[in-house]
């Protein structure tokens, strides 16, 4: 697996919350200012390329639904985060968000 960037995040983010979508749909999820459908279509390809995404034909079109669950990516992220930022240390990430006092806010 490999870190999305951020708009491909943006496009995962919102095909999981619809579980299936078109490239229509996942536009529509978007606040305005939307992006343009084409931008968003080329994302599309390049997560289904990354193996994030399959396919389905419906009519003359395609139905997208998310390979890798927004949770498997969450967890990888975290692992990405912790052994990259904090040298795999759990107390060392545990002390940087007490220090900034946003632990309180997890919790």
């Amino acid at each position: 697996m490999q870190r999305l960037t951020p708009a491909e995040e943006q496009v995962m983010l919102r095909l999981w919350g619809l579980k299936e979508a078109t490239v229509q749909d996942i536009i529509n999820f978007y606040p305005v200012p939307k992006p343009a459908y084409n931008t968003t279509s080329t994302i599309v390809r390049i997560l289904e390329k990354k193996g994030y995404i399959k396919h389905k034909k419906k009519g003359r079109g395609y139905i997208y639904l998310p390979k890798i669950s927004r949770e498997e990516y969450r967890e990888y992220l975290a692992t990405w985060l912790l052994d990259n930022y904090f040298d795999g240390s759990n107390q060392d990430i545990i002390n940087h968000f007490n220090q900034n006092k946003k632990l309180d806010e997890l919790l």
